[in-house]
């Protein structure tokens, strides 16, 4: 098999892998209520499951990076895809609450395999164009996980029960493990100690620069979540009769515009890009906040997932280049960093209001608007 072709279906295996990895950060939200039916017990104990999935996630997402480095690229991901089919199938035999929590720590810390390690491939096996392009389609998928991860859930749940939904996807990650062994390509590890593995995250954050951008990146999935988790509730009480998944599909043809992501970030630069990326999501927010009816609402979404769809690959590229040597550590910390901001989102978007809440992204922006434009004039 030749090079190019190896690394184009690497590509392509990478881009799969991530929809279906961050599908089961939410895969999870459609099972919360048949589970406290079937166990007798209160939703709330059944939602914290979901917490302890994103913490030990964000762990995983810490960890990986830098192990990479020591065994390969390629071993960390194939054998992570491992563990996380036989956590993943293990979540399904779970007969009772603590045993959820168990199996879904363990599932969570196990799919943090993927993230950095995929990312930190890509800088090192692809060309400039492959790589901005899969990082571009890799994000895309993440931002498809919203909406498949509940469907494909909410489907199997429907049709058999829900732990079909676990054996589903612990099936595929086996799957995946057997193309990984396959397709990819093996990186070599360097000789970094296993004890001094937290060692780059010092030497990263003590970068201006890098510091800057992890600020930036928080922000970033946590709109994304916050936006459509007070819109949901914003529909539901408004407009009960419009079909929130109608708006959010329409919203998620903004995800084309990673298409262009690579031939923009060339023209205009990393902080350029981002600064006018920014922009456009406050003009977006701004518009609903003006008239806030589904049509203006859908229209304005596709501008928010477009400048959200260009931001994340921009980013990690600029993030993967100020990294230099310690690149997969710097793309661990972007994951964690934008992952962690998940977890924020629906924090927010309970606490105020449909209308509050875009006014505070508005203002979070407005400070990555700030950010950008110090790292601009400290780059020229």
């Amino acid at each position: 098999m030749k090079l190019s072709q190896s690394n184009y279906l690497s590509a392509t295996l990478l881009t799969v892998t991530g929809l279906l990895v961050v599908c089961n950060l939410y895969a999870f939200i459609p099972l919360y209520t048949p589970i406290s039916l079937e166990w007798q017990i209160p939703v709330s104990q059944t939602v914290l499951a979901s917490s302890f999935f994103s913490i030990f996630y964000a762990i995983g997402l810490l960890s990986f990076g830098p192990l990479s480095e020591k065994l390969g690229r390629k071993n960390v991901l194939m054998y992570g895809m491992f563990f996380s089919a036989g956590a993943t199938f293990l979540v399904s035999l779970a007969g009772s609450i603590p045993f959820l929590y168990g199996f879904r720590s363990l599932q969570g810390f196990a799919l943090g395999c993927f993230a950095p390690v995929a990312f930190a491939y890509c800088f090192d096996h692809f060309s400039e164009t492959l790589r901005t392009m899969t990082i571009s389609f890799i994000n895309a998928a993440f931002l498809l996980a919203g909406i498949v991860g509940p469907l494909v859930s909410e489907l199997l749940e429907s049709t058999y029960k829900w732990q079909a939904v676990f054996l589903f996807f612990g099936t595929l990650y086996a799957i995946i493990f057997v193309l990984c062994a396959v397709i990819l390509q093996p990186s070599v590890p360097t000789a970094t100690s296993l004890l001094k593995i937290w060692q780059p995250f010092f030497h990263l954050l003590a970068k201006r620069h890098l510091l800057l951008c992890y600020l930036i990146v928080f922000s970033l999935l946590l709109s994304f979540v916050a936006f459509y988790d007070s819109l949901y509730q914003y529909l539901i009480q408004t407009y009960p009769e419009q079909p929130f998944i109608l708006v959010r599909s329409i919203g998620l043809l903004g995800v084309v515009s990673c298409f262009f992501s690579n031939s923009l970030y060339k023209r205009l630069g990393a902080p350029n890009l981002l600064f006018w990326c920014s922009i456009t999501i406050i003009i977006s927010f701004v518009f609903v906040l003006i008239h806030p009816v589904p049509i203006v609402i859908s229209i304005a979404s596709i501008l928010f997932v477009a400048a959200i769809s260009i931001y994340l690959p921009s980013i990690i590229s600029y993030i993967g280049i100020l990294g230099a040597e310690y690149r997969a550590s710097a793309i661990s910390l972007y994951s964690f960093t934008l992952l962690s901001g998940t977890s924020i989102g629906p924090i927010i978007s309970h606490a105020f209001s449909f209308r509050t809440t875009l006014s505070i992204l508005s203002c979070w922006f407005m400070i990555n608007i700030f950010l950008l434009t110090w790292i601009k004039r400290k780059n020229t």
